[in-house]
C-alpha cells in the first residue's frame, strides 16, 4: 500500500466539512446568485517581501523590489475577523515570513485570537518556540544535497536548514503540530532524494510534499520522471512512518481545464504591502480586490466589484492565461456536483 500524507492527498474531502461554503458555490454555478459571500476557507498571508534565498526558478523575484512588510496592527485586525468567520490562515510569502521583525509576536496574536494557522518557510530561520502555537509547518527545503541547495538557492545553509528542522520535530506536539518538508522538483535536484527521505524520517518529519517547478519549462521533469519517482516514492515509505505526496495531475492542468473558477473563494491572498489578490496564479491578468490599510478584508470580499469579478469568471476564457493551480480540481468536483442528476439517492 503506498503510504500517501492523507491531508493532501484527500483534501479536496475538506469540503465535506463547509456545507454552508459548498452550497453558496454551487448556487453561484446554477445562477441563483451572483458570488460566494461567506469568507474562504483559508487565506494566505504574505507576512514581508523580503527574502534570505535567491532561488533561480523564484516566480515572485518582483515582490523583493518592494520590500513590503505588513504592519502589525493590521494583521491585528485582519486576524480578528477571520477568527470571526472561522477562517484559517497560511503564514508564508511574498518573502520569507520569518523575516517579518514581530514573526514570533504575530504568532502569538493569532494563537490569541484562537486562529488555527500554517506556516510556509525556508526554515533558515530559528523558530522553535512558536511551533507549538502552529497547526502545520512546511519547510521548502527543494535540495537532497549540500551542492543541489547552493545551486537552487543561491546559499550554503542544506545542514542549518535540516537543524531547524528537527528542532521543529522537538519542540512540537506530534498531536497538535504536522511537520512537513516542501519539494520543487527540477532536473537537477533529485540526486539524493531518495536518502534525503529516509533522513527526513529519521528526524521526525511527518511528509514530504512534492511538487514540478512551475514556468521553468527547461528544467521541469517529464511526466515520465515524475511516474517513476511516485514508484520509488511509494516502495521506499511503505517501510517508513513519514508519508509523501507527489503532484502529478494538477500540475498538468492549465486554464483551469477549461471550466468557470467558481472554487476561487475558497481561498485568497494577502500581500505584504496589503492588497487582496484574488488568487496567486493569475499572474498574467491579477485581480486585486482592494487594500486592508484602507478597507476590511469583509468589506472587500463582499464589495460590488468582487461581485462583478466573480460573474466575469463564470466565463471559461477568462482563465486562459491562468498556469496551473490546485483550485482547477475543486472547480472539477463543483462541475460534477451540479450536473447530478440523483442526489436525494446513495
Amino acid at each position: 500500500m503506498e503510504n500517501y500524507w492523507d491531508e493532501f492527498e484527500y483534501s479536496k474531502l475538506k469540503l465535506l466539512l463547509n456545507n454552508e461554503k459548498v452550497n453558496s458555490i454551487l448556487d453561484v454555478r446554477k445562477g441563483i446568485k451572483k458570488m460566494d459571500e461567506y469568507f474562504p476557507i483559508s487565506v494566505e498571508l504574505h507576512l514581508t517581501d523580503s527574502c534570505n534565498l535567491k532561488c533561480e526558478w523564484c516566480t515572485d523575484k518582483k515582490l523583493r523590489q518592494n520590500g513590503a512588510v505588513m504592519d502589525l496592527q493590521i494583521i491585528q485586525q485582519l486576524f480578528r475577523e477571520f477568527w470571526q468567520h472561522g477562517t484559517g490562515v497560511t503564514l508564508e510569502g511574498g518573502g520569507e515570513p520569518t523575516l517579518h521583525p514581530d514573526f514570533h509576536k504575530v504568532v502569538e496574536i493569532g494563537q490569541s485570537n484562537s486562529l488555527d494557522m500554517g506556516l510556509i518557510t525556508n526554515g533558515t530561520v530559528d523558530i522553535s518556540k512558536s511551533v507549538p502555537m502552529l497547526r502545520w509547518i512546511r519547510v521548502s527545503l527543494d535540495s537532497s544535497t549540500r551542492e543541489e541547495y547552493k545551486k537552487e538557492k543561491g546559499v550554503d545553509c542544506f545542514e542549518h536548514v535540516l537543524e531547524n528542522v528537527e528542532k521543529m520535530s522537538k519542540e512540537r506536539d506530534c498531536e497538535r503540530t504536522f511537520l512537513g518538508i516542501g519539494y520543487v522538483l527540477t532536473t537537477r535536484n533529485q540526486s539524493s532524494l531518495i536518502e534525503l527521505v529516509r533522513r527526513l524520517d529519521r528526524i521526525g518529519v511527518d511528509y514530504i510534499y512534492l511538487r514540478p517547478v512551475e514556468e521553468a519549462a527547461d528544467i521541469t521533469p517529464s511526466l515520465e520522471n515524475l511516474l517513476d519517482l511516485r514508484k520509488e516514492l511509494a516502495e521506499l515509505t511503505s517501510r517508513t512512518r513519514i508519508k509523501y505526496m507527489l503532484a502529478v495531475s494538477d500540475r498538468i492542468i492549465d486554464k483551469n481545464a477549461g471550466l468557470p473558477c467558481i472554487a476561487h473563494s475558497l481561498t485568497s491572498v494577502i500581500h505584504a504591502n496589503g492588497d487582496v489578490a484574488l488568487c496567486e496564479k493569475r499572474r498574467g491578468d491579477g485581480i486585486i480586490l482592494g487594500n486592508v490599510h484602507k478597507s476590511s478584508f469583509e468589506e472587500l470580499w463582499i464589495s460590488p466589484y468582487r461581485e462583478q469579478i466573480s460573474q466575469k469568471l463564470l466565463q471559461p476564457e477568462c482563465q486562459n492565461r491562468c498556469s496551473a493551480c490546485r483550485v482547477t480540481g475543486f472547480n472539477m468536483i463543483f462541475e460534477q456536483l451540479e450536473k447530478v442528476h440523483s442526489k436525494r439517492f446513495i
